[in-house]
């Protein structure tokens, strides 16, 4: 069975969030799947999404390091042997099937406009990327800087960084836009919209399977008059 894993912590996003997102897969992924939120309040969470504590492993790290802990293979495997790490800031527009069911160890999303791999929407079996885990729980202030010199060293830099090293023998699969996904460019980045969608060019490409919002854009979840596909999100 496919383990659907997302986090939830602090004040940004609530459990109407987790809930949507269930809703959403319960219509849009026709494998045998589970729920399953990482978090440090689940009060809210409907009963059919499986709740587990945050770790409290890195529990100070910037940004969103806490989340590495899903590369750990004895944490992961504990959730699921296989999963599909999905951030809560997305709305899914049509069927995930088709990409979803794939065989591969890893699958990734590379985004067109940035050409990285992107930390929202990950295919993986547990374990896969057990060597970054360990890489970063070794010396984890350094990992991240290793990473992202000029930033915070997210998550999503230190996978990058991994993959792209010359000695990381893992290729992973690639979705691209093409399989459907399509990043939401907030206000200020409307010169990008050509490659997406935003305030300024609000229709979905045909094919749109998955949008990601950004967690900065979540105002537009309550804007369906500006954007119809919205509504796959209530």
């Amino acid at each position: 069975m496919l383990t659907v894993l997302t986090w939830k912590w602090g004040a940004k996003f609530s459990a109407r969030h987790v809930n949507t997102l269930r809703s959403m897969l319960a219509r849009r992924l026709a494998l045998e799947h589970r729920v399953v939120c990482v978090t440090d309040d689940a009060a809210g969470i409907d009963s059919d999404v499986e709740t587990i504590p945050l770790p409290g492993r890195h529990s100070d790290s910037p940004r969103c390091r806490r989340r590495m802990r899903a590369f750990d293979a004895t944490w992961a495997r504990g959730i699921g042997e296989r999963i599909l790490a999905l951030d809560l800031d997305v709305v899914i527009t049509d069927d995930l099937t088709p990409v979803v069911d794939r065989p591969d160890p890893l699958v990734c999303w590379r985004v067109g406009y940035a050409g990285v791999f992107s930390g929202s929407v990950i295919l993986m079996n547990a374990g896969v990327l057990d060597p970054l885990w360990r890489a970063f729980d070794k010396d984890p202030a350094g990992y991240a800087r290793r990473a992202s010199p000029r930033g915070v060293g997210s998550d999503q830099a230190m996978l990058n960084f991994y993959l792209g090293q010359s000695t990381t023998k893992l290729r992973p699969g690639v979705w691209t836009e093409a399989d459907g996904f399509v990043t939401f460019f907030g206000a200020g980045y409307e010169r990008l919209e050509r490659r997406g969608v935003g305030p300024g060019n609000p229709k979905l490409p045909p094919g749109a399977r998955i949008v990601v919002l950004g967690s900065d854009d979540l105002y537009v979840l309550e804007q369906g008059e500006h954007y119809p596909w919205i509504s796959e999100w209530r």
